[in-house]
C-alpha cells in the first residue's frame, strides 16, 4: 500500500475535508444545518418503552359450563387446535418455541397460536383461523362455545391506571354507628335477659338497598337458631335495623369463639363467596359505646363495584379520546346480575318449572316496534311499553294464578335481588398507604391503556395526565387513580441514562485528550464532534423510520465509545501536521486525507461487525433489529464527520506547537515511550517464547470461559416486579384471595423491614409503593415478555411496586424464602422483569403421542404423571431449586352424577334434563336481560343459598323433563359419587404434554440447576415407554437457538472482515494477521466476565462478536502506519515499534 508524498497531495488533491476548510461559509451553514436536523429529528422519532415487534400469538378460547376438562379436551379443543393447524403459516413446535398449545380445565378451553417468525402479514393470517373458528362453532356439542378469539393477545399496555375505592370515611361509619347503637340498646331494655352471661350483638352491615332482601333475613334466622343450638348465644333475637341485621343475646363465649362460629356458618350455610360484595365482615359487639371503633376496623370500601364500574367507563372513554391512545381496556369489573333465588318446593306447589320463569319474562319483557302511522305530512311511531324500567318490574309479572283465581306474582315465588356475580370469577386489589401510614386493600378497576404506532409515548403520558385533569370536578375527590404500570416513566429513564451517558462521554473525552495529548485545543475538537456526530446520527435514524427505544438507546449508549476513535485519528492527523510545520489551512484537511483509507476501513470493518445482525431471526432478531442500523448509522456519521466538520473545526482550533515536537529517535529514549519501546524491543526479539506465552493465556483464558455460568438474558431492574400464585385446580376464587392476601402480607412485612432503616433517599416515601392483585387470571400484559395467564380461579398475580428500583434485586430472596415458608399450599414464584423472552427459566417437557384410543386415556394420562413425578425428584436433587412444580397439578374431587337410562326413560327424564336441572338449580340459568342505560344485566334463576350451600343438598335436588310437565328428585333416575378427576390437561402440538417447571433461587441461575441433573434427564429419555418423548425447553432451549444464530452471524462477519481487509492490502495474508489480535481481545473479555462474577449470555456473545470489529479497526489503523514507517526505509524489527510509538 504505497503512500504519496505530502507535496503531491497538497497539488493534486480536491476532496471534501479540503472543501470544508476552504469554504467555510458553506461548512458552518451545513454545521448549523446538521445540529438542526438531528434536534428535529429527536424531537420527532417516535418513542416508546419496546421495539415494535410484530405480535404473532393469538388464542382461542371456548366456555362449555358443566363440562370436564377430558370433555373439554376432545369435543372442543381438539377440534379448535386441527382448524387452526389448517393455516400454513403455523410456527412449527419446537422445545425452544411452540405453534399450537392449549390448557383444557373444567368449563373451559383456551387454545394458543403461535405464527412462524418470518409471517409479515400477520393480520391476514390471523383472520384466516378466525374465519376457520367461525365456521367450527356450528359443530361444538350442545352448550358449547361459541369460540372466541383474541387476535391482540400478544399487545403491550403503555400505562395502567387502577381505580381504586378508599376505605368508608369516618362520616359514613358513625352514621351507620348511631343506629346500630341505638337498635341494641333497644333490644336489650325490651328483653330483660335474666340467664347468666354477658349480653353480645353480632352485627352484620351492608348496604341499604338490600334491607328489605328476604334471604338476608332467612338467613339471620337460620343463624339464630343454629347459634342456640350450638350453645354460642342464649335468649338470641334477630334485630333488622336499615343497612344491618343483628342477633342480640347472651353468651359465655370470646369474640374468637363466636367469631370462629360465624366463620362456620357462612361456609357451611351460605358460602363465603356468595355474600353481597359491598357488605362489612360481621362484627361482636358488647358495649354498645365500642360499636364506632368496631365498625371502622371492618370497613369496607366507600364506592360500590357498580360505582367503579361507571367511574372507569367514564374515565377509559376520555383517556381514549387522546388522539396517542389506540384502545383502552378494562380488568377487575365485577358483573351486575339480578337473581331469582327459588325453592323447588316452592315453584312445585304452583305448577312451574325453573325453565319456565324464562318464557314468561320473555314475554313480558320486549322491545319491539309497534309499528308506524301517517297523518298528513307527519310520521308517528307507536312504541309499545314492555321493558322492565326497574326491579320492582320484574316481581310484578304474574306467572300463574292461585285456587281463589288471584293472580300469583313471580316476587310471591321468588326472592328477586340486584346484586353481582357471585361466586365471582375474576377480581382486582389495589393496596395503598393511606394519609395515616395504614396499608389499605380496596377494590378497584384496572386500564390497560395502549399507545398508537409510530407516536411518542412522553407525549402520549401527557395527554392521558391532560384527560385525568379535565375530570377531576367530575370524579370523587377521594377516588384512587394510580399508575401501577408506566412505560412513559421508564422511557424517561431510558433518555436519562443515554444523556448522561452524553456527558460522561464527553468529558471523558476531554480528560483523556488532556492527558494523551496535553492540550485542550484538540480536546475540545473531540468533545465537539460527539454531539455533531449524535445530530446527525438522530437525523439519519428519523429518516430511517427507527424508534426512540430500549435498544436503540442502549447502541447509542455502546456507540458513543466508538464514535470518538475515527474524529481522534482524523485530530491527531491535524495535529501531526501542524507539528511538521504545515500551514493551518493546509494541515486541518491533509492529516485526515493521509489517512482516510485507514479510517474507511476501520470504519467498514465495525460496520461489518455489527450489521450481519439484521440477519438474526425470531422476536430475537426483531428486538435487536434497531441495534445495526443505529450503530452503522452512528459510525458512517463519525467518519462524515471526520471528514467534513473536524477538518473545518481543526482550521479555527488547532494551533501550531509551541515546542517542537519530539522526534521518533526521541520518543525512543524517553519516559513511557522509552519503555514500550524496549518491551516491544525484546518481544520482537524473543518472539517464538512470546508467542508460546500468548499460547498459553489463550488456553487460560479458554479454561476461565469453560466455568462460567450461562445466562440467556440479564433480568430487568425495574421499579415492579410480581408474584404467580398457583393453588391446587379445584380451589374456589375465595381461597386464591385468602392465599393472595397472606402473600400480600409477607410482601409488606418484608419490604418495609428491609427498609425500616433506610427510607427512600429521593423521594422521602416508604420503599414500598403499591401492591395491585389480579384473582382468578393474570392481569394485562403490562411488559412485553410476560405473557398473561388465562382465567381461573386457581391463579392470582400479584404486582408490586417499590419507589427505589435499585433495590428490586435485593428483595427477591428475602422474599421469596419468606413466602415458601409462611404461605404453604400455594406455589408462588417471585418474578423480576426482565429481557429474557423466557416464560420459565427450566422447564422439562414430557409429551404423550400414545393417546390414540380413548378408552386408554386414563392410563395415558397415569403415565404422564408418573413420569413427570420422575423429573420432579431429579429436581429435588439438585442445588438451588426455590420452586418446583408440574403444569397439571394433581387430580380434583368431582362430583360425577350416573344416569340410569331405564329409570330416566320410565319417567320421561333425558340425560339433558338432569344436567340442564343440575347446571340451572347450583349455577344458575339465565332467564332474561334487564336493561339500564347502556348496561345488559342478566337475570338468573338459582336456588336459595341455604340450598346450594352444601354438597348433600345435591341429592335432594328435582329433575324436571322438558318433555313432560313432571319433575322426580334426582336419586330416583341417578347415583351420585365423588371421584378424583384431571382437573387440567395441557397439550402442545397437538398432544398431551405435562411441563415440569422449575424457577431456581434467587443468585442461582438456570444452567446452574440444569446443568447437575442432565445425565439423568437423559437416562430417562432413554427409557421412556413407546410413544413419549421429553424435551428440555425453558432458558436452555431458547440459548442454544440463540446462541447458533450468533455463531451464523459471527461468520459472516469474520468473512465480511476478511473480504475488506483483502480488498484493502489486496494480499490474502496479512487479513490474517490483523485476525490474529482478536483472540486475545476476545479471551481478555471472558476473563472479565469472570472477575466481575458476570454470567455469559447472548448480550455478552453480542458483545464479544462486536469487539472483535473494534480491535481490527484499530489494528488496521496501526497497520497504516507500519506500512509508512516501513515505506520511509525503516526495516521491519524498527518499523513495529515506532508505528505503536506513533499510535499510543
Amino acid at each position: 500500500m504505497a503512500h504519496r508524498s505530502d507535496q503531491d497531495r497538497i497539488k493534486k488533491t480536491r476532496n471534501v475535508p479540503r472543501f470544508f476548510v476552504e469554504n467555510p461559509q458553506v461548512s458552518w451553514v451545513l454545521l448549523v444545518g446538521v445540529l438542526v436536523w438531528g434536534w428535529f429529528g429527536y424531537h420527532s422519532m417516535p418513542q416508546r418503552k419496546d421495539p415494535d415487534i410484530p405480535v404473532r400469538v393469538a388464542v382461542a378460547s371456548c366456555s362449555w359450563p358443566g363440562a370436564t376438562a377430558q370433555q373439554l379436551e376432545q369435543f372442543v379443543t381438539r377440534p379448535i387446535e386441527d382448524a387452526v393447524a389448517e393455516n400454513k403459516t403455523i410456527h412449527p413446535g419446537t422445545a425452544a418455541d411452540y405453534g399450537i398449545r392449549s390448557v383444557s380445565i373444567p368449563g373451559y378451553a383456551y387454545v394458543y397460536v403461535q405464527l412462524a417468525e418470518d409471517v409479515s402479514d400477520v393480520k391476514r393470517q390471523f383472520s384466516d383461523i378466525n374465519l376457520k373458528l367461525d365456521a367450527l362453532n356450528s359443530q361444538l356439542p350442545s352448550g358449547a362455545g361459541p369460540i372466541s378469539f383474541q387476535s391482540d393477545f400478544g399487545d403491550t399496555a403503555a400505562l395502567m391506571l387502577t381505580i381504586a375505592s378508599p376505605k368508608a370515611d369516618s362520616v359514613e361509619i358513625n352514621i351507620r354507628a348511631r343506629e346500630i347503637q341505638s337498635a341494641i340498646r333497644a333490644a336489650r331494655a325490651a328483653k330483660n335477659y335474666k340467664e347468666q352471661g354477658a349480653p353480645v350483638t353480632v352485627v352484620y352491615s351492608f348496604p341499604q338497598s338490600l334491607s328489605s332482601n328476604k334471604t338476608i333475613l332467612d338467613a339471620a334466622q337460620l343463624f339464630e337458631v343454629q347459634a342456640e343450638q350450638a350453645g354460642i348465644i342464649r335468649a338470641p333475637q334477630v334485630i333488622l335495623g336499615s343497612g344491618f341485621i343483628a342477633v342480640d343475646g347472651i353468651s359465655t363465649a370470646d369474640d374468637a369463639a363466636i367469631h370462629s362460629f360465624i366463620q362456620t356458618f357462612f361456609q357451611r350455610q351460605l358460602q363465603r363467596s356468595e355474600l353481597h360484595p359491598d357488605a362489612w365482615e360481621p362484627i361482636v359487639i358488647r358495649d354498645p359505646q365500642e360499636t364506632p371503633a368496631l365498625l371502622a376496623k371492618v370497613a369496607g370500601d366507600k364506592y360500590s363495584y357498580a360505582d367503579l364500574d361507571d367511574f372507569s367507563d367514564l374515565i377509559a372513554r376520555t383517556v381514549q379520546g387522546a388522539p396517542e391512545t389506540s384502545k383502552v381496556e378494562r380488568r377487575g369489573l365485577l358483573p351486575q346480575v339480578v337473581y331469582l333465588e327459588y325453592s323447588q318446593d316452592r315453584l312445585a306447589a304452583y305448577g312451574l318449572q325453573p325453565g319456565a320463569l324464562g318464557s314468561v319474562l320473555r314475554a313480558r319483557n320486549i322491545i319491539a316496534p309497534g309499528g308506524a302511522f301517517e297523518t298528513g305530512q307527519q310520521q308517528i311511531i307507536l312504541n309499545p311499553s314492555g321493558e322492565f324500567e326497574n326491579i320492582d318490574a320484574i316481581g310484578n309479572v304474574a306467572v300463574s294464578t292461585s285456587s281463589s283465581g288471584a293472580p300469583v306474582y313471580l316476587r310471591d315465588l321468588v326472592e328477586i335481588s340486584r346484586g353481582f356475580q357471585s361466586p365471582a370469577q375474576y377480581l382486582n386489589y389495589y393496596t395503598w398507604e393511606d394519609p395515616k401510614g395504614q396499608w389499605q386493600r380496596c377494590r378497584s378497576v384496572t386500564l390497560a391503556i395502549y399507545m398508537r404506532d409510530q407516536r411518542q409515548i412522553a407525549t402520549f403520558g401527557q395527554s392521558v395526565d391532560r384527560k385525568l385533569a379535565q375530570l377531576k370536578k367530575i370524579l370523587p375527590p377521594d377516588l384512587i387513580i394510580a399508575h401501577t404500570s408506566d412505560q412513559p416513566l421508564q422511557v424517561k429513564e431510558n433518555i436519562h441514562l443515554f444523556l448522561r451517558a452524553l456527558y460522561e462521554a464527553i468529558i471523558l473525552v476531554v480528560v483523556v485528550s488532556l492527558i494523551g495529548f496535553w492540550e485542550w485545543r484538540l480536546a475540545l475538537i473531540m468533545a465537539l464532534a460527539i454531539p455533531i456526530t449524535l445530530g446527525m446520527t438522530f437525523g439519519v435514524s428519523y429518516m430511517l423510520g427507527i424508534d426512540l427505544q430500549q435498544v436503540s438507546v442502549a447502541t447509542l449508549i455502546i456507540a458513543l465509545g466508538l464514535l470518538v476513535d475515527v474524529p481522534v485519528v482524523a485530530g491527531d492527523g491535524i495535529k501531526r501536521g501542524l507539528a511538521a510545520g504545515l500551514p493551518r489551512d493546509i494541515a486541518a484537511w491533509l492529516g485526515p486525507t493521509k489517512l482516510a483509507t485507514a479510517i474507511f476501513f476501520a470504519t467498514l470493518t465495525n460496520i461489518i461487525a455489527y450489521l450481519p445482525f439484521l440477519m438474526l431471526t425470531g422476536n430475537t432478531g426483531e428486538f435487536l433489529r434497531s441495534l445495526p442500523i443505529v450503530m452503522t448509522a452512528a459510525l458512517l456519521c463519525a467518519l462524515v464527520v471526520a471528514m467534513t466538520f473536524v477538518p473545518l473545526l481543526g482550521y479555527y482550533i488547532q494551533r501550531p506547537p509551541k515546542k517542537k515536537e519530539l522526534t521518533v529517535e526521541e520518543k525512543r529514549q524517553r519516559g513511557f515511550y522509552g519503555f514500550y519501546n524496549r518491551l516491544v524491543g525484546r518481544a520482537i526479539q524473543h518472539r517464538w517464547l512470546v508467542l508460546a506465552g500468548s499460547f498459553v493465556f489463550l488456553l487460560f483464558g479458554g479454561l476461565v470461559a469453560s466455568h462460567l455460568k450461562q445466562q440467556f438474558f440479564p433480568e430487568d431492574v425495574q421499579y415492579w416486579f410480581y408474584l404467580d400464585i398457583w393453588l391446587p385446580n379445584d380451589v374456589t376464587l375465595t381461597a386464591t384471595n385468602d392465599a393472595a392476601m397472606k402473600a400480600e402480607q409477607v410482601v409488606r412485612q418484608v419490604v418495609e423491614g428491609s427498609a425500616k432503616t433506610v427510607p427512600n433517599e429521593e423521594s422521602g416515601k416508604h420503599l414500598l409503593t403499591s401492591i395491585t392483585s389480579f384473582i382468578g387470571g393474570g392481569g394485562p400484559r403490562f411488559w412485553f415478555s410476560i405473557s398473561p395467564e388465562a382465567p381461573q380461579t386457581n391463579y392470582s398475580q400479584v404486582i408490586v411496586q417499590v419507589s427505589d428500583k435499585e433495590a428490586t434485586p435485593k428483595l427477591i430472596g428475602p422474599l421469596q424464602a419468606a413466602l415458601n415458608k409462611q404461605v404453604p399450599g400455594a406455589w408462588i414464584t417471585v418474578r423480576q422483569l426482565q429481557t429474557n423472552p423466557v416464560e420459565t427459566p427450566v422447564e422439562i417437557l414430557i409429551a404423550g403421542q400414545a393417546d390414540t384410543d380413548p378408552r386408554t386415556e386414563i392410563q395415558d394420562i397415569q403415565t404422564l404423571r408418573t413420569l413427570a413425578s420422575q423429573v420432579m425428584n431429579a429436581f429435588r436433587q439438585s442445588p438451588g431449586v426455590a420452586v418446583l412444580r408440574a403444569d397439571w397439578a394433581p387430580d380434583s374431587p368431582q362430583v360425577k352424577i350416573e344416569i340410569d337410562p331405564d329409570r330416566a326413560n320410565l319417567v320421561g327424564i333425558t340425560n339433558a334434563d338432569v344436567a340442564n336441572s343440575s347446571a340451572a338449580a347450583i349455577s344458575g340459568a339465565p332467564v332474561g336481560t334487564f336493561k339500564e342505560g347502556d348496561k345488559n344485566i342478566p337475570i338468573v334463576a338459582r336456588l336459595r343459598p341455604q340450598d346450594r350451600a352444601q354438597l348433600l343438598q345435591i341429592k335432594s335436588l328435582y329433575v324436571y323433563s322438558s318433555r313432560q310437565d313432571t319433575r322426580v328428585p334426582l336419586l330416583s333416575v341417578a347415583t351420585v359419587k365423588n371421584i378424583p378427576e384431571t382437573g387440567r390437561i395441557r397439550r402442545r402440538e397437538h398432544f398431551r404434554t405435562i411441563s415440569i417447571l422449575c424457577f431456581p433461587a434467587p443468585g442461582v441461575l438456570a444452567s446452574e440447576v440444569l446443568g447437575p441433573i442432565e445425565s439423568k434427564l437423559k437416562d430417562l429419555q432413554n427409557s421412556l415407554p413407546p410413544g413419549y418423548q421429553l424435551q428440555i425447553a425453558g432458558e436452555k432451549a431458547k440459548q442454544d437457538d440463540g446462541f447458533m444464530n450468533l455463531a451464523v452471524v459471527l461468520l459472516i462477519s469474520l468473512v465480511g472482515i476478511y473480504l475488506a481487509l483483502l480488498v484493502q492490502f489486496k494480499n490474502a495474508v496479512k487479513p490474517l494477521l490483523v485476525f490474529a489480535a482478536a483472540p486475545y481481545g476476545a479471551i481478555g473479555a471472558l476473563i472479565a466476565l469472570a472477575i466481575m462474577g458476570t454470567p455469559f449470555g447472548f448480550m455478552a456473545f453480542l458483545g464479544v462478536a462486536s469487539l472483535i470489529g473494534v480491535i481490527v479497526s484499530h489494528v488496521i489503523v496501526l497497520f497504516d502506519f507500519i506500512e509508512e514507517m516501513h515505506e520511509k526505509g525503516e526495516p521491519l524489527e524498527r518499523a513495529l515499534p515506532d508505528a505503536g510509538i506513533e499510535r499510543i
